[in-house]
């Protein structure tokens, strides 16, 4: 596995966060001119993208890890200053912006609840602020944040498939394919009753981290055999997304896919060489699109323009967030990591 950490990863969650960035953009501001792209920015590969190469990554960490002491520790230091960081920024300077007065913004149940369910990962018990982008399409601060808490229990269904693997001395691929199995039925069936919000949470997306899992853990094999399995993988999933609109193999196949990219095209393995921004435009695009509306800049100026000036922005925020704030809070293995990327 010594080929493991020589990858892509890092030029692929940002291509899966602007492809969320673009289509929330594109979905917000409404502009009529931009509905046409619409479809070329699919946030739900971008997503199920996302899983794959953290169920990948999130075992490799896992495997590394002295303990699961420090295994949570470190996820907790990738993952919360940041979320932290956005959640009390938005609540506290949105005030500005609140039809409602100070004393009724702050006083209002509305904003605690909204702290509360936030700071929790529960975004979806209250996602609006008092009085605030209440002209908007919608009122939602942060709607990308919903696959955090997602992300949070990855993380902590990790050491609980190790060790049921381990204490029961049970094949990981047989209880890989059991979970990957729930997880297709738990999908298919709630798009079935029409309730695809519902699939589209923790169990539906367990079969995209687990397939991650399995690729980690048979790095060797699939690196091996990479060319042979790319094609089928590619008609696979070409078949159940594009003709059949089903949803069983495609998993596994778009998974494959992704670590095929991962680990091929060497011209992009210093992708992240300047910084991880990924986290950031993720987490930081969806409020910025949202003040950009509120203050009608798409309507005042030339939306393309517009549309230049707020990713920018997303990126100069982003890249700020990670050298001053996120990489602040990581191990000192991972800060060197990233000085020998910066040398290279």
């Amino acid at each position: 596995m010594k080929e493991i950490n020589i990858n892509n990863f890092d030029f692929l969650r940002v291509v899966f966060a602007f492809t969320v960035a673009l289509a929330h953009l594109i979905e917000l501001s409404e502009v009529e001119i931009f509905q046409a792209y619409k479809d070329l920015f699919n946030t739900r590969l971008a997503i199920d993208g996302f899983f794959v190469i953290s169920g990948f990554l999130i075992a490799k960490s896992y495997a590394n890890s002295s303990n699961i002491k420090s295994y949570i520790y470190k996820r907790i230091k990738r993952i919360v200053p940041a979320y932290l960081f956005v959640i009390l920024f938005c609540a506290l300077f949105f005030c500005f912006i609140s039809t409602k007065s100070f004393g009724d913004y702050f006083l209002n149940i509305q904003f605690w609840k909204y702290l509360l369910a936030n700071l929790t990962f529960q975004n979806y018990i209250e996602p609006c602020l008092p009085g605030v982008f209440e002209g908007n399409s919608m009122c939602v601060v942060n709607g990308a944040l919903w696959t955090i808490k997602i992300e949070e229990a990855f993380y902590l269904l990790i050491p609980v498939f190790y060790w049921i693997t381990k204490s029961k001395k049970n094949k990981i691929h047989g209880y890989g394919i059991i979970v990957y199995l729930v997880s297709i039925i738990y999908f298919n069936y709630f798009v079935y009753i029409d309730m695809y919000r519902i699939a589209k949470q923790l169990p539906g997306a367990l079969a995209f981290f687990m397939t991650g899992i399995v690729l980690y853990k048979n790095f060797d094999f699939f690196i091996k055999w990479k060319h042979y399995f790319i094609i089928p993988c590619l008609l696979i999933f070409i078949t159940e997304h594009y003709v059949f609109n089903t949803h069983i193999l495609k998993p596994f196949a778009y998974g494959f896919m992704v670590f095929y990219i991962a680990y091929n095209f060497k011209w992009l393995n210093h992708f992240g060489k300047y910084g991880d921004i990924t986290y950031g435009v993720y987490i930081y695009h969806f409020p910025i699109i949202q003040v950009f509306v509120y203050f009608g800049l798409f309507d005042s100026y030339n939306p393309l323009l517009v549309s230049v000036i707020l990713l920018f922005l997303v990126i100069v925020l982003a890249t700020f967030s990670w050298h001053f704030l996120e990489l602040y809070f990581l191990s000192e293995g991972r800060k060197e990591r990233q000085r020998k990327l910066l040398s290279s």
